[in-house]
């Protein structure tokens, strides 16, 4: 399915760089103004730190409560065997659209006050790589929870400026790190494992009380 989204992603950017008469192809859409908010212009970079910072934590607690609530539970399931899920009442096809729109809300989020920043925006600058990255950083930090999410994305956010003078090898090295993932460690740095442990050991002390 991963491969799948990937492929899609590619489909709707090509389209998006050969429709000119709407997104202006390769040229894009230059002089987006800066977001406000009250009044006031978020237009320097400690402005757009401080306002990134907040939205991120802002997401981070929806996303944490949707994960733990019983919509995440649910979406878990389907993930693991969706005829299990249907057996015992779960509509995937409810779930799975919810979980895209979810992702589409936050993503859009994202995009919007990226543009912003930079003021310009094009079909180009997304690109299948961008893609690549981000399910890399779900596999090595690891899906299922949240906290794997940030970790593995903070390791793909910083190794790659630790090690700049093998830059001409950073995709082979990537794929290497996620082929040794997949085989030693399928669940990544920190992944569902934890999540199970932290939601059952809760549950032992609720009946412990």
């Amino acid at each position: 399915m991963g491969i799948v989204t990937l492929g899609f992603g590619e489909i709707v950017r090509l389209i998006f760089v050969n429709w000119i008469d709407v997104t202006r192809g390769p040229m894009g859409l230059p002089g987006i103004p800066a977001p406000e908010l009250f009044g006031f212009t978020f237009s320097g970079k400690i402005e757009f730190y401080y306002l990134i910072l907040v939205l991120v934590v802002i997401t981070y607690i929806v996303i944490n409560r949707i994960v733990h609530s019983g919509i995440g539970l649910n979406m878990l399931t389907i993930r693991e065997d969706e005829r299990l899920a249907e057996s015992i009442g779960i509509r995937p096809n409810k779930y799975k659209i919810m979980a895209f729109t979810i992702g589409a809300f936050f993503a859009g989020i994202a995009g919007a006050f990226w543009a912003a920043y930079i003021s310009y925006v094009s079909p180009d600058a997304f690109r299948y790589m961008d893609s690549v990255n981000i399910l890399a950083m779900v596999i090595l930090g690891g899906s299922g929870n949240l906290a794997g999410s940030i970790l593995g994305a903070s390791i793909l956010v910083i190794t790659p400026e630790l090690l700049r003078y093998v830059s001409e090898y950073r995709m082979l090295l990537l794929g290497l790190a996620i082929v040794l993932m997949m085989i030693f460690k399928p669940t990544g740095f920190w992944g569902e494992k934890h999540r199970k442990l932290n939601f059952y050991g809760k549950a032992r002390k609720g009946e412990g009380k």
